[in-house]
């Protein structure tokens, strides 16, 4: 049996994906963030949670600081949904404001680190947010001067409460660090907590937090559109990351996890620490992912395990730096890897749960599939599971608790197994709704959320991504699905990121990529061009690839790919080079 699953569930959780109703899974503890500390303090204790430039804090320490910050965040007045906006990076202040506002029933909302003082301006007035936990400095940014640009009242108030007219509800800012304006306070004044909260008070108001109440509003963005705030639950998102975070990934207690995703993402918030407060594994946070500071990292810290993307997997593997200390990277699945050295995993809980480290084909390992409205991944497989040979870089099944349907994008009618369409999820995972946004505007009739992707789902279950509606391109009569070709240029030959979109040139269209390079990696183009027609149909490899900076890749706050911008990009250096 599955440990936390009721009798009787685990038989039908296999059949999810095939047609059968989905059923929810249950920790065995209260679904909700104070039955989440609860049950991480108890069960690891002592042991390191965190840790992020020689600081590290343990499961107890968590415990203890989220409930001092609650408390003093009881005596300013912020209870149960008030709103708290969080802009710091993974730190231990960062997950510390997370937690606490939890325990009383607030809403955190993680805020990108990337917001320039427009998008600033808008998310902090349209998410209605009663307060702000700030890094005074991140990565040469000035948050606080980016806040008086983002807010010009700033420059004249003196002190809280707060009364703004760009931000209306805002009444108090905490800053994270040395920096300081006569409009803020500091971070410490609430871990030092407030003697007026006593513990059974707050046990009091922690009571009265349940599974249904929102917990979080993560933003998110399309190419084009304003950051929409994603509105989930307390239930669906300790559910979970309890799920994916004990059975999907192969890390648990005794893992010391080197990361660099940042946590305003749904894939560092949910799929890295809240996977790790569940099972139990260290997370050693860095900005520096150069395979030097990562192997100071597996020397000093004991690092053993890595949480990121494909490519940079890769860059480690192949660098001097791990290689001249005798160390390997295997891949585990597609978003983690192991730490080896003469054929055994760094990590005794991967050696015990896994056995001798394998290298397996990377088109056997699913493409966990998902999306911020469903926090993180709805379609994955388990961190023992492979693909089928016949059905390589597909992204795999419907996880328990969800289900899958694919409609005529333009009928909505239901489609047999087989063929291509408009993907609608529904489950437990989803999103209690859209900030600002009436139910019957976000979800159908049966409960479904129209995802926007084309994908074909077999008689097996088994999920492939096709396209993003309206960005099929079309070469020579023929539909590219550039999400397709982006996922084959991921991780190959040192490319961390791609983008691809089709260009008007001579009267025709041509596939065209603009890639970010892992550091101290150099594109060679011909290379990839030539390793990409033994993968893709030669109407599906893009005709050039030109290596662009961060600065010069053109995204959202939210980090997705503009590509229209990145078109009329593409389309200017290429009318450039060939004058």
């Amino acid at each position: 049996m599955i440990p936390g699953f009721r009798n009787g569930e685990v038989a039908e959780l296999v059949r999810i994906g095939l047609g059968r109703k989905a059923m929810t899974p249950e920790p065995d503890f209260d679904p909700t963030i104070p039955g989440l500390i609860g049950h991480f303090a108890r069960k690891y204790g002592d042991a390191d949670a965190l840790v992020r430039d020689g600081r590290r804090v343990s499961f107890r320490d968590l415990d203890r600081q989220s409930a001092a910050a609650a408390k003093a965040l009881l005596a300013l007045g912020v209870g149960k949904g008030s709103r708290i906006a969080i802009m710091a990076p993974p730190c231990p202040e960062f997950v510390v404001a997370v937690l606490a506002a939890g325990r009383i029933g607030a809403i955190a909302d993680p805020l990108s680190t990337l917001y320039q003082a427009p998008e600033l301006r808008w998310v902090l007035a349209n998410a209605e947010f009663d307060h702000l936990i700030v890094a005074d400095t991140f990565l040469r940014h000035d948050y606080l001067a980016r806040l008086e640009e983002a807010l010009p009242d700033l420059v004249t108030s003196t002190g809280a409460p707060l009364y703004l007219e760009a931000a209306p509800r805002l009444r108090h800012i905490h800053v994270i660090g040395a920096g300081a304006r006569p409009w803020s306070q500091s971070f410490d004044t609430l871990l030092e907590g407030h003697a007026a909260i006593s513990d059974a008070m707050l046990e009091q108001v922690e009571a009265m937090v349940t599974p249904a109440d929102p917990a979080c509003i993560i933003h998110t963005s399309g190419s084009t559109a304003t950051p929409k705030g994603v509105v989930h639950g307390h239930g669906p998102l300790v559910r979970h990351s309890w799920q994916m975070g004990m059975e999907f990934t192969p890390f648990g207690h005794g893992d010391r996890v080197v990361t660099t995703r940042a946590m305003f993402w749904v894939a560092g918030f949910v799929a890295t620490l809240f996977y790790s407060l569940n099972n139990g594994a260290c997370l050693i946070t860095t900005s520096d992912g150069s395979p030097a500071n990562v192997l100071k990292l597996i020397e000093e810290e004991g690092g053993n395990a890595l949480a990121g993307d494909s490519g940079w997997f890769d860059v480690l593997g192949q660098s001097d730096e791990l290689k001249g200390a005798g160390l390997g990277v295997v891949r585990l699945n597609m978003d983690s890897a192991g730490v080896v050295r003469n054929g055994r995993f760094l990590s005794d809980h991967l050696t015990a749960r896994i056995g001798a480290p394998v290298a397996h084909p990377n088109e056997r390992f699913a493409r966990t599939f998902g999306m911020t409205e469903a926090l993180g991944g709805h379609t994955s497989a388990r961190w023992n599971e492979f693909l089928p040979e016949d059905r390589p870089f597909w992204q795999g099944r419907a996880v328990p608790g969800v289900e899958l349907k694919i409609v005529d994008p333009e009928t909505r009618r239901a489609l047999p197994p087989g063929e291509i369409g408009e993907l609608l999820v529904r489950g437990y995972c989803l999103m209690l709704g859209l900030n600002g946004r009436e139910r019957h505007e976000t979800f159908d009739a049966e409960g479904y959320y129209a995802t926007g992707d084309l994908c074909l789902l077999d008689a097996d279950g088994y999920l492939k991504f096709e396209a993003r509606l309206g960005e099929m391109v079309k070469i020579h009569g023929a539909n590219v699905a550039p999400m397709e070709v982006e996922l084959a240029m991921t991780g190959l030959m040192g490319i961390e990121k791609a983008g691809v979109v089709g260009v008007p040139q001579g009267g025709d269209m041509i596939l065209v990529a603009a890639v970010l390079m892992a550091p101290g990696r150099e594109l060679d183009e011909t290379a990839v061009i030539a390793d990409l027609k033994g993968k893709l149909s030669s109407f599906k490899v893009p005709k050039r690839i030109v290596a662009l900076d961060e600065a010069s890749l053109p995204a959202t706050g939210s980090g997705k790919i503009k590509k229209a911008e990145l078109a009329a990009l593409m389309a200017d250096r290429l009318n450039q080079a060939s004058r």
